[in-house]
């Protein structure tokens, strides 16, 4: 017996007939390639495979609540947060199985809202293996399942709970031990002491260090409780407020904890925390990786993808106040400048007024290390995946190039991989680029081509009708030696000639990577009036927050990142530039997919 149609939500259009029957050797082509190990079934089962029904199809863990649930209250759910077509759904019963698919099978159900393609299901003997944890951990997370007792759990979750200093906050209560944390700076003074940590946790700080998970003995103790459906943003244990390691017991209930890698993004590991698990962020994961929990009142368990409601869970976090400067390798996630001042003092220290490491260069020297170790040493290790990426044109430089005449002599200043200098249109064209690596890979392409640094070209005065530069000027560390570069551009041509070169934009609102982000981020145009530190910040590849940026480059075969100094330029700044250069009448200022694109002549 079905449900009638006024109590079922998924109605929509439903494909039938050789349509249909193509559309099922698809989706079973796409398991054979994802989930090998799943075997489709001849016979009904409990087990469904789902297709055009996962999150990469926009399809939300909601939506098919909504569908399934009305059909089988009972029913459990597999999905993949990516890189899947098609969902799992656990039925309670073989018969339950039955009438769902009944009814869903090649129906486009109107309660999606964002997919046009019909639900393509199959029966399938079993779920998808559980994977190890491992794979999704970063480097030097340590987590220790059952690392306390059912019976030591109940005990401080009792005194945690019923403590009289627990305090609200906007989506968990906490409460401190042995010292104050500050919301507002992410650290502990040792000035401002709380409760003395109790004696069940001076026993569980005993246990750590007989262990050898930790050396020194906490003295900051925040604990909070979760109820469904809250997390905390993510978010670094501030390097300059706490040693390593970070602590964290969880208490009562599993949950998902997602760690972002500070210099990529996109590379989220979901890590499962289990009950009365010990998890130690150390290392690479601590310095280097955010972490959070994400809002929301169930969990993918990252083992099995399947979907877990979220109980109440109390965590327990111990940490060590520090009292000496961080000297961590990831000094770029650091807010512990090396050799300057930091960007807050939770320690009482005086901020000492020198530049530091990561600061915004003030002088040539400065500048010219920043260049080295974040322009040009990088492009020599990602040369040959850079000209795997780069082969399209700008259009405003393509009409740029065209309208030189026929035999004139153009010079590529920062000519990269030698794209603009391969096309054979009638111009006599010579490349340059500090990266011997990607000269190497211009010459094997029949490019004339020199290796030099573009604030001294090894060019005759005067020697070339025009000249380009292509997203080289936002590598240059400071406003003389960008103004330096656009001298020796004129210097090169004749007078009259014309030069074009290309910048990274602040507003990068009407760009296509704005577009592909949708709506996942609050996409607009930038109040850029001002940088808001003098210190570089690692870009997370949402709107610019200032304009000396690094930007992460990865390359996704090898998993390795590596970070490119940029200075983005905001608006009106390519045309106070210009104008700042004698000799230098200024054309026009185009934007292009979040580029300016500058024409200027020599006068």
């Amino acid at each position: 017996m079905y449900f009638n149609e006024d109590k079922l939500k998924a109605i929509g259009t439903r494909f039938e007939g050789g349509k249909l029957a193509k559309k099922v050797h698809k989706s079973i082509e796409q398991l054979k390639r994802h989930d090998p190990d799943v075997q489709v079934s001849s016979e009904p089962t409990k087990f469904l495979l789902v297709s055009n029904s996962s999150i990469l199809c926009g399809v939300s863990l909601e939506e098919l609540e909504a569908i399934f649930l009305p059909l089988d209250e009972q029913a459990e759910f597999v999905v993949y947060p990516n890189k899947r077509s098609y969902s799992f759904v656990q039925c309670s019963s073989v018969e339950a199985a039955i009438k769902v698919r009944t009814e869903l099978h090649g129906l486009i159900p109107m309660a999606l809202k964002g997919s046009h393609q019909p639900f393509i299901i199959s029966y399938v003997n079993e779920l998808p293996e559980a994977k190890k944890c491992e794979n999704y951990r970063p480097a030097d997370l340590g987590i220790i399942e059952d690392y306390i007792s059912a019976d030591y759990e109940k005990q401080l979750v009792h005194m945690l709970i019923n403590h009289p200093s627990v305090q609200s906050l906007k989506h968990r209560a906490v409460v401190h031990f042995g010292h104050v944390f500050d919301y507002s700076t992410n650290s502990a003074s040792e000035w401002k002491e709380a409760e003395p940590i109790p004696q069940i946790i001076e026993d569980l700080i005993d246990r750590l260090l007989s262990d050898k998970y930790i050396t020194e003995r906490p003295d900051q103790i925040t604990a909070n409780v979760y109820e469904p459906g809250h997390g905390i943003p993510s978010h670094y244990d501030t390097h300059s407020a706490f040693d390593d390691p970070i602590v964290s017991v969880s208490l009562l209930s599993d949950v998902v904890m997602e760690f972002k890698d500070g210099a990529n993004s996109a590379r989220i590991a979901p890590v499962l925390l289990k009950a009365r698990s010990l998890c130690l962020i150390r290392g690479e994961s601590r310095y280097r990786w955010k972490h959070g929990i994400v809002n929301r009142k169930y969990d993918v368990d990252p083992r099995t993808n399947r979907v877990v409601p979220r109980q109440t869970r109390v965590s327990l976090t111990l940490r060590k106040i520090r009292r000496k400067p961080c000297e961590c390798k990831w000094k770029e996630f650091c807010d512990w400048d090396r050799k300057g001042s930091i960007s807050i003092s939770p320690n009482d220290y005086v901020s000492k007024l020198i530049v530091g490491e990561m600061s915004v260069p003030s002088s040539e020297d400065l500048a010219l290390k920043l260049e080295s170790s974040y322009v040009s040493d990088v492009y020599e290790n990602i040369a040959s995946h850079f000209d795997e990426t780069r082969h399209s044109s700008w259009k405003a430089v393509k009409k740029f190039i065209d309208d030189i005449p026929r035999g004139s002599v153009l010079y590529d200043i920062g000519c990269g991989n030698g794209k603009y200098l391969i096309p054979k249109d009638g111009l006599f064209k010579i490349g340059c680029d500090m990266c011997q690596g990607l000269c190497e890979i211009a010459l094997k392409k029949d490019c004339h081509v020199a290796r030099c640094d573009a604030l001294s070209l090894p060019f005759r005065d005067g020697s070339a009708d025009a000249a380009i530069s292509i997203a080289v000027l936002h590598h240059i560390a400071t406003f003389e030696r960008r103004k330096k570069m656009i001298e020796e551009m004129l210097r090169v041509v004749k007078r009259g000639s014309k030069i074009c070169v290309t910048v990274w934009s602040m507003d990068q609102s009407q760009s296509e990577y704005s577009k592909m982000r949708g709506n996942k981020d609050d996409v607009g145009a930038i109040d850029s009036s001002s940088q808001t530190t003098n210190r570089l910040k690692v870009h997370d590849g949402k709107d610019f927050e200032q304009q000396d940026v690094l930007v992460p480059w990865t390359i996704d075969k090898q998993g390795e990142t590596f970070l490119r100094y940029y200075h983005v330029f905001k608006d009106k700044e390519a045309e106070d530039l210009i104008n700042n250069v004698d000799g230098c009448e200024l054309i026009s200022v185009e934007k292009e997919q979040g580029n300016y694109i500058i024409i200027a002549r020599k006068i």
